[in-house]
């Protein structure tokens, strides 16, 4: 009984040094999810969930190469049937920390047994960035993508029609980007700016005019009566003269 008490010992001992010295292995604030290279033809599947149809799994990859042949933009997809002690949007957020730190890009990860889909994006990059898409178009087309996909379709037909009607939604975005707007447009544009401007400043002057009228009606104005009296001695509506006499001072005695 103690030799098997003392095995046990032994191989729990090699067993905390293993986990840490695998644990250590690992940079500073990186998880095993992040440490995880990002796959060269876009579409990590570790769990055969493609398996069963392989034509589906080109036909993505090939949809996700050619926008980074395109506009230098890459997607990457992550299947996994469940997690475990992270969810969907978490882990796709921390690959894309790992796997694109330019923000160049978004990473899609979809829990295939659950349905649940995260996508990471980055939201902080430069606005130098040529090929940073702004916040606000970015969820624009997310949500039409995934408003055009619909959710009764099996998990493989599901992920396949949302990445085509994502890398569509960005094909069109890049093209409306290349594509300078027409003169008519520059022209009607300066107009609206211009009559905005001038319906704000008679709007201003309108303004300042009730503020003016209403201070002014407050003040009270006094007149004096009018008096039927002929006018003497320079006052146009007469006047009272009243004389009075002092007598010389008497002497003293």
């Amino acid at each position: 009984m103690n030799r098997l008490n003392h095995g046990l010992a032994i191989w729990l001992c090699w067993g905390v040094l293993l986990f840490q010295g695998y644990g250590q292995s690992l940079p500073d604030g990186l998880s095993q999810n992040a440490a995880r290279k990002a796959p060269v033809f876009g579409i990590m599947d570790e769990s055969g969930f493609f398996k069963p149809d392989s034509a589906a799994f080109k036909r993505i990859s090939g949809q996700i190469r050619n926008m980074e042949q395109d506009h230098g933009y890459k997607i990457y997809l992550m299947v996994e049937p469940v997690l475990i002690a992270t969810t969907a949007p978490e882990m796709a957020a921390e690959l894309r920390q790992a796997w694109l730190p330019g923000g160049n890009g978004l990473v899609i990860v979809f829990e295939s047994d659950s349905r649940r889909l995260g996508v990471g994006r980055d939201l902080t990059a430069p606005l130098e960035n040529p090929l940073r898409i702004p916040s606000h178009e970015l969820t624009a087309l997310l949500n039409r993508a995934l408003e055009s996909t619909d959710p009764k379709l099996p998990p493989q037909a599901y992920i396949e029609n949302l990445v085509e009607k994502l890398t569509g939604e960005l094909e069109a975005y890049f093209k409306r980007r290349a594509t300078p707007p027409p003169a008519d447009r520059s022209v009607k544009l300066g107009l609206l700016i211009a009559g905005t401007l001038a319906l704000l400043g008679l709007a201003a002057i309108g303004v300042g005019g009730l503020v003016r009228h209403s201070s002014m009606a407050g003040v009270r104005s006094f007149r004096f009566p009018t008096v039927d009296r002929p006018e003497r001695l320079g006052a146009p509506c007469g006047a009272n003269v009243t004389a009075r006499r002092f007598a010389p001072p008497r002497p003293r005695a």
